[in-house]
């Protein structure tokens, strides 16, 4: 039989070269690993900026922007809290929890709160100084003061309050934060944001803040200053900034502070307080604060009047009470004050914020108040004429509270207007009169107009009154620019 018989070929039973299948699988493994890991390191990068590998790594790429200077109406929501209610919040956490909660607060200030999904911590309150820090180039912020004060009221809470500034301001800010100076934080002009909660060994609870605003201040003999946010932070030095050591000497030069000058509870029992330096809050020239219309003529009145800090004006000498570090609190005259140009020694226009109280039931209007461009009134609780109901017969709200919704005038005088609410284009039955004040010389709208007002346009609510036959009266101001 041929051996070509089946078509074999001795030639072809010859090995073939292998295909290396086992390695390329273990390759294209390696591959997906890899990817994988890269992976879930960018969601840690980026979820975690609080770390310090991380920060770093989102620096260097210019993944992470510096802290943001907010304005008061764009400061993010929160929640203001006292010492005592921050002491219940976070003295009974096990360290677990404080430590996450710690991790979360920082976090959150580093991203400039644009993820956050709950309210920020702001703490209010009367605080004394203990002692104030040059912040260096190794801690986490590297320029600026740091001030060590403790409640008043409550001693077993601590605060390091965060002065950021340039290097040129520090020792003007030095010189206000001293030993014995009483800080008043209010929620009405400070926006104090909670970033660190440390517990020490001796019961203190220790908190960190930090001013979102970095408002600007004048100083009498020494020039204006504003604080600025700083450029970056070193994550490495963690918080607090004052550690424990330091602390306690804080502790030390306020007992031995209050020894010598016999001071109990921040006064002076003897009856004489010292002279504190004038500090004034500096609005530099912000399109966002419209001054205010010319007032009408007045005759004088013996009422005092705010004391202006400027060039060439010589301020009366006066007892002052205690040292306070706070924005400008202006006595609250009862009749408007002519407003005096005043410059500080740093050539920075002051503007104080005067406020006169009025009468709600006087139907005279055209006062004089502070005005403002949309969207830049001071933060407030924005209603509308329902949510009013529960503010009647209570005087002038507590907390700044602002008027929204739609409205038609129903009668209309020279810096007055009433109006009532409409629903779906039609006046609501029963609802209540809001009795608006216009500032002098701005034009109240006609007689049968409609008016709008939303949370960039709102009226400023001075009081909620009933009257004789139960019917509810809003007195409100205009405060925004026309």
């Amino acid at each position: 039989m041929p051996d070509d018989f089946y078509g074999y070929d001795a030639d072809e039973d010859e090995p073939k070269e292998r295909d290396n299948l086992f390695l390329w699988t273990v390759f294209i493994l390696l591959l997906i690993g890899l990817a994988f890991a890269c992976w879930l390191g960018s969601f840690y990068i980026f979820g975690h900026p609080e770390k310090p590998g991380p920060y770093r790594f989102l620096q260097k790429f210019k993944k992470i922007e510096a802290p943001d200077r907010f304005e008061v109406t764009k400061a993010p929501q929160g929640k203001f809290v006292t010492a005592k209610a921050l002491f219940d919040r976070y003295g009974t956490m096990a360290p677990r929890e404080l430590e996450e909660e710690n991790a979360r607060l920082l976090r959150d200030y580093i991203k400039n709160y644009r993820e956050t999904k709950v309210p920020l911590t702001y703490v209010t309150g009367q605080y004394l100084i203990l002692d104030a820090y040059d912040l260096r180039k190794t801690d986490m912020f590297p320029s600026g003061v740091v001030a060590v004060a403790q409640a008043v009221g409550f001693q077993q809470v601590v605060i390091e309050h965060l002065y950021p500034a340039k290097p040129q301001n520090v020792a003007a800010l030095r010189t206000l934060l001293r030993t014995g100076t009483d800080m008043k934080i209010e929620k009405t002009t400070d926006l104090s944001a909670l970033i660190h909660v440390e517990r020490l060994p001796d019961g203190h609870m220790q908190f960190t803040l930090v001013p979102l605003l970095y408002g600007s201040y004048a100083v009498k003999g020494t020039g204006a200053f504003r604080l600025e946010p700083p450029a970056g932070l070193t994550i490495e030095a963690g918080l607090p900034v004052v550690k424990r050591a330091t602390f306690d000497g804080a502790l030390k030069k306020f007992s031995e502070y209050r020894r010598t000058h016999n001071v109990a509870g921040g006064e002076n029992p003897g009856g004489t307080k010292p002279a504190k330096p004038e500090l004034v809050r500096v609005d530099p020239d912000d399109p966002g604060d419209i001054p205010p219309p010319p007032p009408r003529t007045a005759p004088p009145t013996p009422a005092a009047t705010p004391a202006v800090v400027g060039r060439n004006v010589t301020p009366r000498p006066a007892p002052t009470p205690a040292l306070a570090i706070t924005k400008l609190v202006t006595p609250v005259p009862r009749a408007a004050p002519t407003p005096v140009a005043g410059v500080s020694p740093g050539g920075v226009p002051l503007k104080p914020f005067v406020e006169a109280q009025r009468d709600p039931s006087n139907l005279a209007g055209g006062g004089s108040w502070k005005i403002y461009q949309p969207g830049k009134a001071p933060p407030g609780r924005v209603i509308s004429a329902r949510d009013a109901v529960e503010l009647a017969d209570r005087g002038e709200p507590a907390e700044r509270t602002y008027l929204r919704g739609e409205f038609r005038v129903t009668e209309s005088d020279k810096n007055r207007a009433i109006m009532r609410e409409l629903s779906a284009g039609a006046e609501t039955a029963g609802s209540a009169r809001i009795i608006v004040d216009y500032p002098a010389g701005a034009v109240p709208p006609a007689e049968s107009a409609t008016t709008a007002h939303d949370s960039a346009r709102p009226l400023r609510i001075r009081s909620v009154q009933r009257d004789a036959k139960g019917n509810l009266n809003i007195y409100a101001e205009e405060i925004i620019q026309q």
